[in-house]
């Protein structure tokens, strides 16, 4: 089975739901229609159609999400972002002063607020106010969600998982809620996460072919999800290792081409995070300050509380602004991960997707170390990328909330990328079992309930 959709065809959809947004129902009827009639000639063309099948229902599941939630409806730091895309369309798209620029939006790269920019004008030359044409940002956090579905089915081609599997892993990933909370962001979180699955991507085809063009391709989405936020970099601790493992394994006469290759790769990064140097130099942090973030505060919990506290265990949401605290880090991710930090209408949906993600948790974590005992392609360094990555991921959220004690500093949104990595280590547990036809059922059954779950969430809410 091949995943037909490409990234062009689903911007062109989204260019045209931008421009029909004032006839939002027929727009997303004529969506429907353009998937239909695509499926269509690629069932007379003898292809396989279920992929992406699964694929259309669940673009047009975070598609209905994002044109029923618009304006600032559930983002994360709404009016910074807005005021970054304000600052290159009143500057004309350039940083004319650098110092200036810093002490109004310092703490994140300049290149989002210039894509954000660049959107928010071009609405307004259709006759949008500047905060209406802002709201269309959104589509580029829609796009960025679908690319990362595409990715992911590619990686799992990767690795030897059983038909049946790698197609549940396919849809479960696509369905998670935190993509359609992600696609309706106009925040960098939804692009930086693309970026990043793209070099795990990358990173695989470079390990079967360590080729110049390979590594340059790597070098540019380094540098390119660094300049749009510096999370981007918690990648660099597991491509290093996979670079490494390929310095011992291949011929002594090709140990300098991987160097050099590898030196490439590195200077991605390096000039990505020009701007934090820039920061650096200025003595400001690279992280933003603590500014009307009060009513998030949790220095008031102690180091024991944040880690294993239950008081709130049996509440599904964690809305600050309604005083739902979620004093345990590993439990917020896993609501944050659902629901982000709102709270939600149909309860009992909230309560089905909360059992299920706990559920979701507990058994990545079980099959996390199926990774120490078979490898997942034909030697174990794809798994020494994994095992690095989740540590490397984790170190830096752990690290950030510790710095930083307030209850967005925790969220699922800064270890997303631990996601794709877990269903792919979960897909490898499962294949190497002999699963009965009920597990297979019952995994089926899990991810029906799901989406069922997530649709009459949505339907309650929005």
């Amino acid at each position: 089975m091949t995943l037909h959709f490409n990234l062009k065809g689903i911007a062109c959809i989204c260019l045209g739901l931008m421009l029909w947004q004032a006839v939002m129902p027929f727009a997303l009827m004529g969506a429907t229609v353009f998937f239909l009639a695509y499926l269509w000639v690629l069932r007379h063309k003898g292809e396989n159609i279920l992929v992406d099948g699964i694929f259309s229902v669940s673009f047009l599941l975070n598609l209905w999400y994002v044109l029923s939630s618009w304006g600032n409806v559930r983002q994360y730091d709404y009016f910074n972002f807005f005021m970054h895309a304000d600052y290159f369309i009143d500057n004309d798209f350039f940083i004319f002063s650098p110092k200036n620029y810093l002490q109004s939006v310092y703490f994140q790269p300049p290149l989002w607020g210039f894509m954000s920019g660049v959107v928010t004008k071009f609405m307004m030359l259709l006759g949008k106010a500047e905060e209406s044409g802002f709201d269309f940002v959104r589509f580029i956090s829609l796009f960025a969600m679908s690319g990362a579905g595409i990715i992911f089915w590619r990686l799992s081609q990767k690795f030897q998982f059983k038909d049946n599997i790698k197609l549940w892993l396919f849809t479960a990933f696509v369905f998670m809620p935190i993509n359609a909370i992600m696609a309706n962001l106009v925040n960098n979180d939804a692009m930086v996460y693309f970026l990043m699955m793209a070099l795990m991507y990358a990173t695989v085809l470079w390990y079967d072919d360590s080729s110049w063009q390979n590594s340059f391709i790597i070098s540019g989405l380094l540098f390119v999800a660094t300049m749009i936020k510096f999370s981007a970099l918690m990648m660099l601790p597991a491509l290093g290792i996979v670079g490494l493992l390929k310095l011992l394994t291949v011929k002594k006469g090709t140990r300098l081409k991987i160097c050099g290759e590898g030196a490439v790769m590195l200077l991605g990064a390096i000039l990505g995070f020009v701007w934090g140097g820039f920061l650096l130099y200025h003595h400001l942090p690279l992280t933003p300050p603590p500014l009307n973030n009060e009513f998030q505060n949790m220095e008031g919990f102690r180091l024991t509380e944040r880690l294993f506290s239950l008081s709130q265990a049996t509440v599904p949401f964690a809305d600050v602004r309604l005083k739902q605290f979620e004093p345990n880090v590993w439990l917020a991710l896993v609501k944050t991960s659902l629901f982000g930090e709102w709270t939600w209408q149909g309860i009992i949906w909230g309560y089905i997707l909360y059992g299920l993600g706990i559920l979701s948790a507990v058994l990545f974590v079980i099959s996390f170390f199926s990774l120490l005992t078979r490898p997942l392609g034909r030697d174990y360094t794809f798994n020494a990328f994994l095992i690095v990555l989740v540590f490397s991921v984790l170190t830096a959220w752990i690290n950030f909330w510790l710095d930083y004690p307030y209850f967005c500093s925790v969220e699922f949104r800064y270890t997303v990328i631990l996601m794709p990595a877990a269903f792919l280590w979960f897909g490898h547990y499962l294949t190497q079992k002999h699963l009965p036809k009920v597990i297979n059922y019952t995994l089926a059954g899990v991810v029906v309930l799901m989406i069922f779950a997530r649709f009459m969430l949505y339907l309650n809410t929005i």
